[in-house]
C-alpha cells in the first residue's frame, strides 16, 4: 500500500511538471571596469549589466504530429539589471532592474525606486523620459499611479503587465489601461 501511494504520488508530481509551459532564457552579462580619480587617489569600480531575455517556446498547430515542428514567433520580455560594486566587500549591490513594456506603439520604461517605480517614456527613436510614478500601498499588491495624462491605482496581472484603472473626468467612466510586456521585434 506504501508503494501504492508513493508511486500515485510521484506520477502526479510529474504531470504537474510536464505541464509548465516551455520557455527559452537568455541571460546575458557584461562587467566594466571603471577608475574614478579623486583628491585621495585613483580607485576602481566594477559595473555589472545584467540583460535577461524571456520568452514562451510555441509551436505551430499544423505541425503536432511532426518529429521537427516549426516554432512561431512570441514576445520576448526584457529586463535589465545594472549592479555597481563600489565598497570593500566582493558583491555588487543594485542599483537598478528595469523592465520594459508598451502600450498602443508606445515604448515604456518601469525603474524601482526605494518607494516603488518611475515610468519613463519613449517615442521612437527617443530616448526615455519621465512621465510618472508608482507608489507602493500598504497591500503590496497595488500600486497609487500619478502619471502625466491621469492617475490611479496599478496592479501587475499573471501574465506581468502593468493595469492601471482611473477615473476619467471627461467621459465621466472608469478606464483602464494596460502596460504590456514589450518585445524586442
Amino acid at each position: 500500500m506504501k508503494n501504492t501511494l508513493l508511486v500515485l504520488a510521484m506520477l502526479v508530481f510529474s504531470f504537474t511538471i510536464a505541464q509548465e509551459k516551455p520557455k527559452e532564457v537568455k541571460v546575458e552579462t557584461e562587467i566594466k571596469t571603471v577608475k574614478v580619480k579623486t583628491e585621495e587617489g585613483t580607485t576602481e569600480k566594477k559595473l555589472k549589466v545584467i540583460t535577461k531575455e524571456t520568452s514562451d517556446i510555441t509551436l505551430d498547430d499544423d505541425d503536432i504530429n511532426k518529429v521537427n515542428q516549426n516554432r512561431l514567433k512570441s514576445d520576448i520580455i526584457v529586463e535589465k539589471t545594472v549592479m555597481i560594486d563600489n565598497d570593500a566587500d566582493s558583491k555588487y549591490d543594485v542599483l537598478s532592474k528595469q523592465t520594459f513594456y508598451k502600450l498602443g506603439d508606445s515604448g515604456y520604461r518601469f525603474s524601482p525606486n526605494k518607494k516603488g517605480f518611475d515610468i519613463d517614456f519613449s517615442s521612437e527613436n527617443a530616448k526615455f523620459k519621465q512621465v510618472g510614478n508608482a507608489w507602493n500601498t500598504s497591500s503590496n499588491q497595488y500600486y497609487i499611479v500619478n502619471e502625466s495624462m491621469y492617475s490611479g491605482i496599478g496592479h501587475f496581472d499573471a501574465n506581468g503587465n502593468f493595469v492601471i484603472e482611473y477615473y476619467n473626468k471627461d467621459l465621466d467612466v472608469v478606464e483602464i489601461k494596460t502596460y504590456e510586456k514589450a518585445s524586442l521585434d
